[in-house]
């Protein structure tokens, strides 16, 4: 008699924390970060035990509070248009989502695009890749960000390499991305590899004003690359570093400077590299 009432007891604290936590997943819904501290994510393993059989409904509601309150912030004016402990509410908020569902895919696709090109969370966005990785292990997508963002932002080349070959092993996944490993793993020029990740998510992702995001960079780092060959060429006909990238012109190894497509201009800093006056809008800041 005694065995059963505590377990009516406990069960009955179970339902009580249960309601608890749904009614706290409401409450932050309407009640979305307006002051630092405001809305506080409750932990992974609590929201599990009191979401109960719901975690897929849970983890679609953080989900939601995260997208709306990011949505929320696209006509403020001021810069950065977040601040750091709103972007960490983000992260703990879409870390928590793809805790109790761990198969759901739009956190790990959210997270990764907004945390890396606009917060410099570059960490941040592997870690909830990982999750992602981890359990859809039919998806090839999740692998070849991760990889991606060790190379461009973290320039991470091992790491991006092993990503890449583990995104190529699985299905559908395409044969390029075994070739992009291989010559990341023999440290082949940067450039040209970049371009050759920003051309293949072109096609990957769904959203237009992303596209039209790596179709500027596209068309940035091709500039570079010819201005970058243009010096390779320079120094092997004269055995000597250019000064300019007006005097590769004057020399005949390219016929004009390419434009930068975020309104600055190319030059060649003292060591002879192809640099940019927009090089913040080219290479995102990173974050390690």
């Amino acid at each position: 008699m005694r065995r059963t009432s505590s377990i009516a007891v406990f069960l009955l604290l179970l339902a009580s924390l249960h309601v608890i936590a749904l009614g706290k997943s409401t409450v932050e819904r309407k009640l979305l970060p307006r002051g630092e501290g405001s809305a506080i994510v409750l932990p992974s393993p609590f929201l599990k035990i009191t979401a109960l059989e719901f975690k897929g409904l849970v983890s679609d509601i953080l989900f939601l509070d995260s997208i709306a309150f990011y949505g929320g912030t696209l006509n403020r004016a001021e810069r950065p248009r977040l601040k750091e402990w709103e972007w960490q509410w983000l992260d703990k908020t879409l870390s928590a989502s793809a805790d109790l569902d761990p198969y759901f895919l739009d956190p790990y696709m959210f997270g990764n695009a907004t945390f890396t090109w606009e917060a410099g969370m570059i960490r941040e966005a592997n870690d909830l890749l990982s999750k992602g990785i981890k359990h859809r292990t039919w998806d090839w997508m999740l692998p070849f960000f991760a990889g991606f963002n060790h190379f461009y932002f973290l320039q991470e080349n091992e790491k991006a390499a092993e990503f890449l070959m583990e995104a190529s092993r699985r299905p559908s996944a395409d044969p390029m991305l075994a070739s992009i490993a291989s010559k990341l793993a023999f440290q082949e020029r940067r450039t040209e590899t970049s371009i050759q990740f920003l051309e293949e998510m072109l096609q990957k992702t769904d959203d237009e004003l992303t596209k039209q995001r790596f179709r500027k960079r596209i068309e940035a780092l091709r500039g570079i690359l010819l201005l970058e060959q243009a010096v390779e060429q320079y120094q092997r006909r004269y055995h000597d570093k250019p000064h300019s990238v007006e005097l590769l012109v004057a020399k005949g190894m390219i016929q004009n400077v390419p434009q930068d497509p975020y309104g600055g201009k190319f030059y060649l800093d003292p060591s002879g590299s192809v640099r940019s006056t927009t090089e913040r809008e080219l290479m995102p800041h990173r974050k390690k």
